[in-house]
């Protein structure tokens, strides 16, 4: 494997003249670094990229997480089971129909949920803990907000507690991390991070996301780190990826924002996802830039378009009759639409590439 340096020199080689190169280092390193000045660090997850699921393992692994870090916030878990996961992290025996509940139960996730990486992770977290004195151990905060699902039988009722899935973490880490002076990783869907309001569905207006709420109450605090995900198509990919090539995975490159990868990373017709037909000019291009990095404070390389992979699912929706038939009242609830398939035969078992062109 090339060192560092020898990456570095070779990337320069091969980017244009344009502004500065910019650093590129292992990502958990740049992680950890990111740290050593700012007591949050996001991770925008593209909700079932394997590869960076697999890196949030890679992260809580590393012994530095546990003494340097000891935090993690979690969109995937429902607050209102935040003592069962208290006790199955911290190694107490825990039977699944419960610990379940502590992803199953989310507000926001349609129709729950799914993806094994993000559920193996508590898992993960867990082992890592038993290796560890009670005092020493990560700790896990459920970042969604408390819902009894049995008690909600309208739509009217599961709204307002979908339109607190940016305030009511925003709140969390305030009172529990930054105001007691520690620090955390926030995993959240990209779109948390990103610079432009968020429409829930069913809302009526935009509100502040959990980074600009973040970034007003306690400017400064938070390093926004988003991945790679290629493009809609492959050969702006291609076009891109030039540049990256001798590039190790996972590898975080900072900043891309007046870098000679700027101009590159949002090459006219180039986009991560299709503009749709209600969103304007102005907020696609937001979200764009944020999508892309421009708008991030890092970018994670986990590597070339056509290698990433979608992991795969939870089978519990289709071997569990009773549980399949509440997550489909959700989803009526929710969006007046049907799950669809779920069939076994349309879930392999292995990762399957994340862009099927």
């Amino acid at each position: 494997m090339k060192s560092l340096t020898v990456l570095f020199a070779s990337l320069c080689l091969v980017l244009p003249a344009f502004g500065a190169p910019p650093k590129i280092v292992n990502a958990a390193d740049g992680i950890f670094a990111a740290f050593q000045s700012h007591p949050l660090v996001g991770l925008g997850e593209w909700h079932g990229l394997a590869q960076e699921l697999d890196f949030y393992a890679t992260l809580v692994r590393d012994p530095r997480f546990a003494t340097e870090v000891g935090n993690i916030v979690l969109e995937t878990g429902d607050a209102a089971q935040q003592p069962v996961v208290d006790r199955y992290v911290n190694g107490e025996d825990v039977p699944y129909s419960e610990l379940r509940k502590v992803w199953s139960d989310t507000v926001g996730f349609f129709p729950t949920v799914l993806d094994l990486g993000s559920i193996n992770l508590y898992a993960v977290i867990r082992a890592v803990n038993q290796t560890l004195p009670p005092e020493k151990r990560i700790k896990v905060w459920l970042g969604d907000p408390p819902i009894d699902w049995s008690q909600i039988k309208a739509k009217d009722e599961w709204q307002p507690l979908e339109n607190q899935r940016d305030s009511y973490p925003a709140a969390l880490i305030d009172r529990e991390i930054l105001s007691k002076n520690k620090k955390a990783l926030v995993i959240y869907g990209e779109g948390h991070f990103s610079v432009y309001p968020v429409v829930y569905p069913g809302a009526t207006s935009p509100t502040p996301n959990l980074r600009a709420r973040l970034d007003t109450a306690r400017p400064g605090a938070l390093y926004v780190v988003v991945p790679y995900m290629g493009y809609t198509t492959a050969a702006c990919a291609k076009a891109f990826e030039k540049h990256l090539k001798d590039i190790s995975t996972p590898s975080l490159i900072f900043p891309i924002r007046g870098s000679s990868l700027e101009n590159d990373i949002l090459r006219p017709g180039c986009a991560t996802f299709s503009k749709t037909a209600d969103t304007t000019e102005e907020d696609y291009h937001q979200q764009l830039t944020t999508s892309v990095g421009l708008n991030s404070d890092a970018l994670l390389y986990l590597g070339q378009r056509s290698l990433l992979l979608r992991g795969p699912y939870v089978p519990d929706i289709y071997l569990d009759k009773d549980y399949r038939a509440e997550m489909e009242r959700r989803m009526r609830l929710r969006l007046g639409q049907t799950m669809g398939g779920w069939k076994p035969q349309i879930q392999p078992a292995t990762a399957e590439p994340y862009w099927l062109d």
